[in-house]
């Protein structure tokens, strides 16, 4: 029994993930007593965190198990005929990728070209269709194939910094007159595209935006405060401020918006004193990537217990370990490549009506947000790494103590939470 394992049983995380997936059942799968006294304790729903945590972990199995390299591309091609989970291993390739730039942009890429007449629509054409061909192809040996998932936030990228409109910017840079009507419009406009592009799988472009502007979670951040903001006034608005702002190093976008509302429309965040907002954090980092993680390891255990049995019946003893990897992964994309990991139309819904009332506020929280933008990549990355290595320490034991469990759940949040408490001192605030 791994650690993972010993973690699973002891947190009573189990279930039935496939029925997760067939039939929409997510309370298939049971988080255990220490989750559930968390979600009380930060006053959130449990089922509606559980829905976010199991929809996201499913993605990031999806994404890490069905991201396919030019030698893959290869396999997919030469075995194209071959059936796996209901669908052949060609489809794959139909589902998953474009033959070429302008396949691509006839699909899709047409929807960020909002020029109106025929001459600069053809010359935005071109552009769009020369920087896919020079950044977004991966290539086997026959085609250059372009990935249909995340290619839309490339080229949406490209086309502001070409237009010279604001997609990110330093705090510093930051013009609260001018840029605030011009990120709401940006970013209305690609949410908007990127609901018309039916076949895509949009979670990696939602997730790739929202990673480097953080447009949603500051508009939403913003508008939390804004009809709360007596509640703030109070002499305490920086450390709320921070504490709120530091939410942005999660990943799971809606788990995010989800605990920023409940821990101001709640009151959770006033019931905390000055000295005790670290104590808040650890607890919301604990929910937020700790089981998360867990959950996500779960999923490719019982992945791995589902493909192992169908490589078993594989009647072809001269199949190479290359070809059963491959064709584990096209059972997993089987399984997955309808799910979307976000509600596209309810972010929208969320988003859309916000108004900046007060420029100053958001330009502030802007600025908090901005400057933990530049150690969230890098934490959340050292996160990862010093976890996993932390699990593999703990290998060699057959079971795991009190202490153990949680040092595991609850040591690495709190290094991690020191980096970005210790961020908050360069804030420049406004």
């Amino acid at each position: 029994m791994n650690t993972f394992q010993i973690l699973f049983e002891r947190l009573s995380i189990r279930g039935d993930i496939f029925s997760v997936i067939e039939e929409k059942n997510y309370e298939a799968i049971q988080f255990g007593e220490d989750f559930k006294s968390l979600c009380d304790h930060l006053e959130l729903d449990e089922k509606v965190v559980q829905k976010y945590i199991l929809d996201y972990a499913l993605y990031e199995v999806y994404k890490e198990c069905c991201t396919f390299s030019g030698d893959d591309l290869d396999l997919l091609e030469m075995l194209g005929d071959e059936a796996v989970n209901g669908l052949t291993l060609g489809d794959i390739l139909d589902e998953k990728y474009c033959i070429s730039p302008d396949s691509f942009y006839e699909n899709f890429g047409y929807l960020l070209n909002d020029k109106s007449d025929q001459i600069t629509e053809r010359n935005e054409a071109e552009k769009i269709i020369h920087f896919i061909q020079d950044s977004s192809q991966l290539k086997s040996k026959n085609f250059a194939y372009v990935p249909q998932e995340g290619t839309l936030f490339h080229v949406f990228k490209d086309k502001l910094k070409r237009h010279r409109q604001p997609f990110n910017k330093s705090a510093d840079k930051l013009n609260v007159v001018k840029d605030i009507d011009k990120f709401k419009n940006n970013t209305s406009f690609f949410l908007q595209q990127l609901s018309e592009a039916k076949s895509i799988n949009y979670t990696q472009d939602i997730d790739s935006f929202e990673k480097s502007a953080n447009t949603l979670f500051i508009f939403e951040l913003y508008n939390c405060i804004w009809k709360s903001q007596t509640e703030f006034d109070n002499g305490k608005e920086d450390y709320y401020f921070n504490t709120l702002s530091s939410l942005v190093i999660i990943e799971n976008l809606e788990l995010k918006l989800f605990i920023l509302k409940n821990l101001i429309e709640k009151k959770t965040i006033f019931t905390y004193p000055k000295f005790e907002f670290a104590l808040l954090l650890n607890k919301v980092y604990i929910l937020s990537m700790v089981y998360p993680l867990l959950i996500k390891e779960f999923i490719k255990q019982k992945f791995d217990i589902a493909t192992n049995n169908l490589t078993a019946n594989e009647v072809n003893p001269f199949v190479d370990a290359k070809t059963k990897s491959l064709k584990k992964s096209a059972f997993i994309f089987g399984l997955l490549h309808n799910h979307k990991g976000y509600n596209l139309k309810k972010l929208i819904e969320v988003f859309e009506p916000i108004q900046v009332h007060n420029k100053g506020l958001f330009g502030n929280l802007y600025t908090r947000v901005s400057k933990l933008q530049e150690v969230k990549n890098e934490v959340m990355d050292q996160f990862k790494v010093e976890f996993y290595e932390m699990i593999e320490i703990f290998s060699y034991k057959e079971s795991l103590s009190k202490d153990d469990i949680i040092f595991i759940s609850e040591g690495y949040p709190m290094k991690m939470q020191k980096k970005i408490v210790s961020s908050w001192r360069n804030i420049r605030k406004k």
